[in-house]
């Protein structure tokens, strides 16, 4: 490993490769490209940062969200910081003028697809250029009805060497854009983490009250709680006057001082919807509080990953209504196969 490269990952706390590291690391090194199953808080994020650094090669990463473009982008300075490293992040709710300078300038790219293609359009930025093209969340951006997006992007990024494609679930469409635009590829499965977990189901009545009373039981600090709409997190935020909140329609910038003030212990909770399911690391977040039960075991994976991240414990509280107990049959069943 360059030696810079060492120097920064020890200053930021990590002593050994985790498992998804150890695995893709070496492959990418290699000039190989990969299909990676890793979950959020598996440190699958440094597992494509430090190639891309020891390589230098002129890179794209594409991401579901703001908040994970921020996220990486972040992390790729932090990694990098005793190199010669340039990035632009690409996202929308942000003014075009600034972010269309630094594209032009940045070696490597963290872009959500949706402004990456509106800038590519314009002419702003050649996806022929990339050497290196980083897919994160694949799933979430099949989800929220990014992939089609992402087949343009691929198409385009011509010259591409290397491809990685990373997500916490392999869905078929995943596996096909893999197979369609990636080619030969190794795949890698790291393990899903939910063991340093601890899981904890409260059942409540089908009303309001009856969670707002589980809540103020275990609300605590560092606390993420997960509600379902955007005007339940705003009516959850007013009575919790130590809770700050994010949700999708809030500008970019309150968004982004919303999570930091969670980030520097401000204020003990942070609700949210699944907006944050990805893309927030943040260490100290001892707990994740289900208020609304998540619609599926996929969404309950991704919300329990702001938790127990990087081997550290977590707790997660999920809040199960009466007509919710086969949500909680189907987690208790995962578990038992980790």
């Amino acid at each position: 490993m360059n030696e810079k490269i060492e120097r920064a990952i020890k200053e930021m706390g990590f002593k050994d490769l985790t498992e998804v590291q150890k695995k893709t690391i070496p492959l990418l090194l290699q000039g190989k490209n990969v299909l990676v199953k890793a979950k959020t808080g598996s440190g699958k994020t440094a597992a494509y940062v430090i190639p891309i650094l020891e390589l230098g090669k002129r890179s794209l990463i594409i991401t579901p969200t703001r908040e994970l473009t921020r996220q990486v982008a972040s992390h790729i300075r932090d990694i990098g910081k005793y190199m010669n490293v340039s990035v632009a992040e690409i996202y929308g709710g942000m003014p075009y003028k600034y972010q269309i300078k630094r594209a032009k300038e940045a070696n490597i790219i963290v872009a959500t697809p949706g402004r990456l293609i509106d800038l590519w359009s314009k002419g702003v930025v050649d996806l022929s250029t990339f050497e290196i093209v980083i897919l994160d969340e694949a799933d979430l951006m099949l989800e929220m009805g990014f992939i089609d997006d992402v087949k343009i992007i691929l198409s385009h990024a011509t010259n591409r060497k290397i491809t990685g494609l990373f997500s916490a679930t392999i869905p078929d469409e995943i596996r096909e854009v893999a197979k369609e635009f990636i080619g030969d590829y190794e795949e890698i499965e790291a393990c899903i983490g939910l063991a340093n977990v601890e899981h904890k189901f409260i059942h409540v009545d089908d009303d309001w009250k009856s969670k707002i009373k589980a809540l103020e039981k275990e609300k605590d600090e560092g606390v993420i709680v997960f509600v379902r709409t955007r005007s339940r997190v705003a009516k959850l935020a007013k009575i919790f006057k130590d809770a700050v909140e994010l949700r999708g329609d809030l500008p970019q910038r309150i968004r982004n001082r919303n999570i930091d003030a969670f980030r520097r212990g401000d204020y003990s909770m942070l609700i949210t919807t699944d907006v944050a399911s990805r893309g927030l690391d943040i260490p100290l977040v001892e707990k994740v509080i289900n208020f609304d039960a998540p619609s599926d075991i996929r969404t309950y994976i991704h919300r329990i990953g702001r938790t127990g991240r990087m081997g550290r414990k977590g707790i997660a509280v999920t809040f199960v209504k009466s007509d919710e107990n086969w949500l909680e049959r189907e987690i208790k069943k995962l578990l038992k196969g980790q």
